[in-house]
């Protein structure tokens, strides 16, 4: 029994999206052989004053039909399949539609003279295709019959049990009774096919023992990327104890458990308290993020974006005074903005955000904010006249550890990883990102960029203002 899936592409997506664009551009293919079927036959007809028999006639109108029917048939249910290897999947779809075009094709080279035709080399390319989505086993088996019932068809009309159909166009003489012209032309066929078959089929063999590999891998890394975010988030974990240890401490000693205090160890002891909570809470950021990494775990709450928002504005002032940028923040929305999600996530993501804006920013230059609505979304657009991105890094710039190539080495810090994993939060929260250079309030000089974040308006409850 042949085996038609490769155990390891029984689970990997990629595999089956391929399969599936493969099927896709096949029956778009065949659209453009049956109009091109139709031109050849009316330019013979009219043009070049082909005479056709009734039957070659007939043959050849009810075969582009049917083609047709059939192709429009696999369009609509290419959908609907599911890539579930013990069903009818797409690779049992592809089998059908080349199962399908050969009984078109070896009907409509018998109709036009079988061995005289030169319709018949196009057996040749639908083995090449076939070698590109069936396994090798399986092309070979179906080049093998298609080979015999050819041979059969071209020696059925050599001895008179079926009708040949001449095409006096293509050849004066009817070259199916001459026994030489048969054997040369079955052996040059024959030969190709089989090459043909074998050429591709090997090198598709070794793209998909590549394909393997790289699955494999990519497991390899999902795994050492799980054992990282465990690891980290078993260090995290120990490093949160002694903290809270230390954090009861300076409790029992701020309000005077031990012994009296003055004012001012007291408020050495307050500015202690508040500097352990900003460190609990970063334990704890780094806690959820690793979750998401590791489990895809997102704490569902209600957020009110605007107060996140401003909470990271009002953290980055300092920076924003060092720098001396101007920043233009403008609510347009006549709402309360509250979206589920996870309030580090978005927090998170506004910090990225605009501590790039100011990191690729000058001094003396301006950062623009504008938040505002549509019917279905929520949109927050961060401007900035920063050195903006080069045209061919747009598309690449949110991949993880990509930098800019107009980043001058040593002046700017950074890993690349920042827009990375914005991409990857907002997805998880169901929004969306765009990044755009050169900005609308950048200069010639300070082209700068623009980020529109879009949040779903469906998740969005609406309080008044």
């Amino acid at each position: 029994m042949f085996k038609l899936v490769p155990t390891w592409a029984y689970n990997y997506q990629e595999f089956w999206d391929s399969i599936r664009n493969r099927n896709l551009w096949l029956i778009h293919l065949r659209f453009s052989a049956v109009l091109m079927l139709l031109v050849i036959f009316l330019t013979s007809l009219y043009l070049l004053n082909v005479e056709f028999s009734r039957i070659q006639y007939r043959a050849f109108i009810v075969i582009t039909i049917a083609i047709t029917t059939y192709n429009l048939f696999l369009y609509f249910i290419r959908s609907r399949l599911t890539c579930t290897p013990g069903k009818f999947n797409p690779l049992h779809f592809s089998l059908l539609q080349i199962v399908l075009d050969l009984i078109s094709l070896i009907l409509l080279v018998h109709f036009t003279g079988t061995i005289e035709t030169p319709l018949y080399m196009l057996f040749i390319f639908h083995m090449i295709i076939g070698s590109l989505i069936l396994p090798r086993s399986v092309i070979f088996l179906i080049a093998t019959i298609v080979l015999m019932v050819f041979t059969s068809m071209v020696a059925f009309e050599y001895y008179d049990i079926i009708t040949h159909h001449h095409i006096t166009a293509l050849h004066l003489d009817e070259h199916s009774k001459n026994f030489n012209y048969i054997i040369s032309s079955l052996g040059i066929f024959i030969f190709t096919i089989y090459t043909s078959v074998f050429i591709t089929s090997r090198i598709v063999g070794k793209l998909y023992k590549r394909e393997k590999q790289l699955k494999e891998t990519l497991e390899q890394l999902n795994e050492a990327e799980k054992s990282k975010q465990k690891y980290i988030m078993g260090v995290v974990h120990e490093i949160k104890t002694p903290i809270a240890a230390a954090q009861s401490m300076i409790e029992i000693i701020r309000n005077g458990y031990v012994s009296e205090i003055d004012d001012k160890v007291k408020s050495k002891l307050d500015r202690a308290k508040i500097r352990n909570d900003e460190a609990i809470t970063l334990i704890n950021n780094i806690l959820r993020i690793s979750k998401l990494k590791l489990l895809g775990e997102v704490v569902q709450e209600e957020v009110d974006i605007i107060k996140v928002l401003r909470k990271i504005v009002e953290d980055r002032k300092e920076l924003l005074s060092q720098k001396n940028i101007d920043l233009n923040y403008e609510d347009g929305t006549t709402i309360k903005p509250i979206v589920k999600g996870d309030e580090v996530l978005y927090e998170l993501i506004f910090s990225n955000i605009l501590g790039n804006s100011i990191k690729y920013s000058e001094e003396n230059s301006r950062i623009e904010i504008l938040v505002d609505k549509t019917k279905n979304n929520l949109l927050i657009e961060f401007s900035d006249r920063g050195i903006g991105i080069p045209k061919e890094d747009l598309e690449k710039i949110a991949s993880q550890f990509y930098r800019a190539s107009n980043i001058t080495s040593g002046k700017f810090e950074g890993s690349g990883l920042g827009l990375s994993l914005v991409k990857e939060i907002l997805e998880k929260l169901n929004g969306s990102m765009k990044i755009s250079s050169p900005s609308k309030i950048g200069s010639e000089k300070f082209p700068g960029t623009t980020v529109n974040i879009k949040i779903p308006f469906s998740e969005i409850k609406l309080e008044q203002k």
